[in-house]
């Protein structure tokens, strides 16, 4: 049985060297913020044996990595706890501004998995009605440089006769480019993605969402028999799956490994008087500012179920 994330599959075993205190285990193997304890999930099965049971599997970690791990495995069979420590999607996958692109990795290491799963989001989006749940939506995407208006300047003045501008930009502005179609860009509600698609799994398949820490993890013979919550509480499971984003380093077996931390970026979220006054259209704004020093942040400005969202990037 296979375990299928968002990030391809690297053998641990050829980027670390075994520690003296956690053993490397035979099938660790590690995604971008995720790590997969397939001990049992990986042995071979004779074709004549048929499983007594459905693998249980425990999955650590209420955000998108955990929460699609858990639907997908539980969708082909598995009994699957979901163990997050606060509520689902309550950090930067309830918050990142949901933008989705086709072809914008090509040419890179991840060019099939950005287009595998930007296809993805298109089936699960007809699967669990994406436009009116979580507002999945096909969207036509810009790149607009603005110039910061001067005194004599009039409010609200931009290049004339480009119709491609959206109408909420004022300003001088210049440059605009289509880096996107309907065809290639999309976007959705980060938080209700990750919820609807939580869930759909529970109701539909099963999954168990349990609310607590994760303190330790019980390996015996090279195999993870169980986890332990703070409180005590154990729950025992054939495989393990820890997707903990930024809070890994936190983890005292993975920090003796590998050290896995955090970026930091600004949110601005704004709700329009008139939800119609924006239009669903992600612009990519450089704005150059009439100093000494020219002010160049990156502002990615897109509308999500009547709000603005503003995310700033260095």
């Amino acid at each position: 049985m296979a375990v299928i994330s968002s990030a391809s599959l690297l053998s641990i075993a050829s980027l670390f060297r075994p520690i003296r205190k956690y053993p490397t285990l035979p099938d660790l193997v590690i995604t971008a913020t995720s790590i997969c304890c397939l001990s049992s999930l990986s042995q071979p099965m004779d074709d004549r044996q048929q499983p007594e049971s459905k693998k249980r599997v425990v999955v650590c970690g209420g955000g998108i990595i955990g929460v699609c791990t858990a639907y997908f495995l539980a969708k082909k069979g598995a009994a699957v706890t979901l163990i997050e420590k606060s509520s689902v999607a309550c950090a930067a996958s309830g918050k990142a501004g949901g933008f989705l692109a086709l072809d914008w990795c090509d040419g890179g290491p991840v060019e099939s998995l950005a287009r595998a799963s930007f296809n993805l989001h298109r089936s699960l989006s007809e699967e669990l009605n994406g436009p009116d749940l979580y507002g999945y939506r096909p969207l036509t995407s810009l790149s607009i440089t603005v110039t910061e208006s001067g005194p004599s300047s009039p409010s609200g003045s931009k290049s004339s006769g480009d119709s491609t501008i959206p109408s909420w930009v004022d300003g001088p502005t210049r440059g605009p480019r289509t880096i996107g179609t309907t065809q290639t860009t999309a976007q959705v509600h980060p938080q209700l993605f990750t919820r609807t698609l939580l869930n759909t799994a529970v109701k539909k398949y099963g999954v168990e969402v349990v609310i607590g820490k994760l303190e330790q993890l019980h390996v015996e013979e090279w195999r993870v028999g169980s986890v332990v919550l703070e409180e005590g509480r154990v729950i025992e499971s054939d495989s393990v799956v820890l997707s903990l984003g930024p809070w890994t380093g936190k983890f005292e077996m993975l920090a003796s490994m590998f050290g896995v931390s955090g970026l930091k970026a600004h949110s601005i979220v704004l709700e329009p008087k008139d939800p119609g006054a924006i239009t669903p259209m992600p612009s990519f704004l450089a704005f150059i500012r009439r100093a000494a020093k020219p002010w160049t942040p990156k502002f990615t400005l897109v509308q999500m179920r009547k709000r603005c969202q503003m995310i700033q990037s260095k």
